[in-house]
């Protein structure tokens, strides 16, 4: 059996972030909460997988960081790939 690859803070950010992506939750709450979320859930996050852990900070934090200028679904089609990453890596799919 293979390894479980998260624990419960990435899959705690991961649910966030497909809440958002899927349109269940909104735009301002996503926004605002994502970076305390991060900053609060992170060392955790990166004991449980280094790599997902990268890829929440570097690539999703990036584009909520830089989202001022894009419309909803901007934001949320350009979270979709990181985030599909963040999800192969942590079911074993990735590499």
């Amino acid at each position: 059996m293979a390894r479980k690859k998260y624990g419960p803070n990435i899959a705690f950010m991961v649910e966030f972030v497909r809440k958002f992506i899927a349109e269940e939750s909104s735009r301002l709450s996503f926004t605002l909460d994502f970076n305390h979320y991060l900053i609060q859930r992170y060392d955790k996050m990166y004991s449980e997988n280094a790599e997902a852990a990268e890829i929440f900070a570097e690539r999703i934090g990036e584009i909520v960081d830089h989202s001022d200028k894009m419309s909803d679904d901007e934001l949320r089609d350009a979270l979709c790939d990181p985030y599909n990453l963040v999800y192969d890596i942590i079911t074993g799919k990735a590499w």
